[in-house]
């Protein structure tokens, strides 16, 4: 995945295995409307989300992304328009 190229089901199908595999969950019990701290997501966790962000998208992700858009709907819909706008 690009910025540019960035699709939102594809990028929410990538936050969900991501956030799955940081808090030791099966994939298809993470639900992309449900806030990520209901799945014990905590502040380390959330940095190495961000971190993975930058990696996989080549991005500076903000480390307050998880804080402002709470949901895996949330990131994808917000860094899709990102990506829409360059």
């Amino acid at each position: 995945m690009t910025m540019k190229t960035i699709d939102h089901q594809e990028l929410a199908d990538w936050l969900t295995a991501e956030v799955a595999r940081l808090v030791g969950l099966p994939v298809d019990a993470i639900d992309v409307d449900t806030p990520l701290a209901d799945y014990g997501l905590d502040s380390a966790a959330s940095l190495a989300l961000c971190a993975d962000l930058e990696d996989e998208l080549g991005i500076i992700a903000e480390t307050t992304i998880v804080w402002d858009y709470p949901t895996v709907d949330g990131i994808a819909q917000h860094l899709a328009a990102l990506g829409r706008s360059l």
